[in-house]
Formats: C-alpha cells, sequence, structure tokens
C-alpha cells in the first residue's frame, strides 16, 4: 500500500513539473508575443521650408525646362537575347529514347514465343529424311517439337540450326540507345553424365 502511494506521488511530482513547464512556456510566449507589437514608432516631423520670394524679374530669369515625355521606340522594347533553337539540342528531350512500346498480344504468340529461351531445356535431337528436329520441354515437363526457323523466346527468337549437340537461335533486341543488336543463344543436350537424358 505504501508503495502504491510512492508511486502516485512520483506521478503527482512529474504531472507538476509538465504543468509548470508549459505554464512558463505560455508566459515566455505571451512576453515575446507582446514585445513583437511594441508601441507604434512616432510619425516624423516634416519641417518646409519657406520659399523665398523672389522678384519679378527673377522669375522670368529662371525658367524650369519643361519635362517632355519620351518616345518609347521599337528597339527599347525589343528583348537584349533571343533563344534561336536551329541546330540546337532540344533540352526537353531525353538522352535515351526508349521509343514506343510494342504491343505484343499473347493471343497470337506461339506457346513456345511465351517462355524466355533460358526456361526451355533441350532433351533430344532427331535427325531424318526432312532434316533435323530437336525436342525441348519447360519447367512443368511440356514438350514441344521445334524445327529450323521454328520462333521461339520473348524476344524475337528464331532457331537458325540444328546441330547433333544443340540448337542455336539467333535473337534480336533493342539496346539502350534503340539500336537493334542480334545475339545467338545455344542450348546443349545435356550427356548423360551431366544429368541428361539416356
Amino acid at each position: 500500500m505504501k508503495r502504491k502511494q510512492g508511486l502516485k506521488g512520483k506521478n503527482r511530482g512529474i504531472g507538476e513539473y509538465c504543468i509548470k513547464t508549459l505554464f512558463v512556456a505560455g508566459l515566455a510566449l505571451l512576453f515575446l508575443w507582446g514585445c513583437e507589437g511594441g508601441s507604434k514608432p512616432a510619425k516624423p516631423t516634416v519641417v518646409r521650408r519657406q520659399r523665398r520670394q523672389s522678384s519679378p524679374a527673377q522669375k522670368k530669369e529662371e525658367k524650369v525646362p519643361e519635362k517632355v515625355p519620351k518616345k518609347v521606340t521599337d528597339e527599347k522594347r525589343k528583348p537584349l537575347y533571343t533563344y534561336n533553337p536551329v541546330g540546337k539540342r532540344d533540352p526537353f528531350k531525353p538522352f535515351i529514347t526508349l521509343g514506343p512500346r510494342k504491343r505484343i498480344l499473347t493471343a497470337r504468340l506461339t506457346p513456345l514465343q511465351r517462355y524466355e529461351v533460358s526456361e526451355l531445356k533441350l532433351v533430344g535431337i532427331l535427325k531424318g529424311p526432312a532434316g533435323y528436329r530437336a525436342l525441348v520441354e519447360d519447367a512443368s515437363g511440356k514438350g514441344f517439337i521445334i524445327t529450323k526457323g521454328t520462333l521461339i523466346g520473348r524476344e524475337n527468337g528464331r532457331v537458325t540450326e540444328i546441330r547433333d549437340d544443340r540448337v542455336i537461335i539467333k535473337q534480336s533486341h533493342k539496346n539502350i540507345f534503340g539500336e537493334i543488336k542480334e545475339r545467338e543463344i545455344a542450348i546443349r543436350l545435356k550427356k548423360p553424365e551431366e544429368g541428361g537424358a539416356k
């Protein structure tokens, strides 16, 4: 019980401390606010000089030149510098042009064009009277038979050659400078020692 009273006493001390601090801070703000307005500065007194009265003879001699309004000419209205964009780069055009993105309709793509070439695995190669044919599998085990000229991969790949141990695919892609580059990818047939089919 004494312990509870002791805690209440400590909390009470903290609460009072916070209230006192807020009160002092409030007074300080009021004081500073009051100092800002202050008293209005006294208006300066204007002392006017009396003009000497001159004789009419002096008035004739003292002719005040009349102010002639200046004519604004077209030359003064022209800006000092004008920007001529001829032969200069557009400052608002980005350095790297991405160009229009081609919309690839998935409905018109062949099943092999929906995969990346790296997702496909070469399972077997057949040699027949019509030439070479190859069997590739996707990750789920679904097989596809490909021949020379088959479209494959998402980057406009085309099978260019089928050899005894590999399939060569040529892909064209656009680099960051907008140039179309071609690269060849070879999918090798794994030997039984490497974990391939027997």
